[in-house]
């Protein structure tokens, strides 16, 4: 039992955890400017899609091929290929173009016709072949996801969607090694999303 002039020390003390709550969400969402764009997403994929993929691991004789020659159209639509398999998705029809330019901030670009995709890659001097894959990955979200006849009207939730769909497929390593200039999430939010990404899995 607690005397009457505990009271205060003790109202006190709850106050001091409640902050500390509140500081640590507060710093888990800094940075994070998408947050609730994010949580639609997760909650539209769990939704269509179930339980989130298992870590993507790519096929070695097509990554190692990918890695000595990241520049190659025939390696670059290997990998989409190898990529999409992970997703399970089973009609498709994609190709992968490097091209040298796509304009100021652009890296990849995806276009549709049906059920056949065209992914263009910008491979410009500073390019590495982790950069590259994160791109490329995120290119074959949007075929995935536009396929499947998953997404939103607007098309700011849509790029969210589309990174946020990376990681609910089991690519968080690949997108994270390559997150530098890559994406429409910051790096701090690919963290925020892989956090409620688990979450849904316990």
């Amino acid at each position: 039992m607690y005397a009457i002039e505990d009271v205060p020390r003790i109202l006190f003390g709850a106050f001091i955890v409640v902050m500390t709550v509140v500081t640590v969400v507060r710093k888990v969402r800094s940075g994070v400017k998408n947050h609730y764009e994010i949580q639609e997403s997760i909650d539209l994929l769990s939704n269509r899609l179930g339980e989130p993929l298992e870590e993507y691991h790519p096929a070695l004789i097509i990554y190692d091929r990918f890695q000595d020659d990241f520049g190659n159209d025939n390696n670059l639509t290997d990998m989409a290929y190898d990529i999409l398999d992970h997703c399970r998705k089973q009609s498709w029809n994609i190709s992968v173009t490097r091209v040298e330019d796509l304009g100021k901030h652009t890296a990849g670009q995806y276009r549709h016709s049906g059920e056949n995709g065209q992914i263009m890659i910008r491979v410009g001097d500073d390019a590495s072949a982790n950069i590259i894959l994160s791109v490329l990955i995120h290119e074959c979200m949007h075929h995935f996801l536009i396929t499947s006849g998953i997404g939103f009207k607007d098309s700011h939730k849509n790029e969210v969607l589309t990174d946020t769909a990376a990681l609910y497929l089991g690519f968080s390593e690949y997108m994270n090694k390559g997150q530098i200039g890559v994406g429409y999430l910051s790096y701090s939010e690919l963290l925020y999303a892989e956090k409620l990404i688990r979450s849904k899995e316990e």
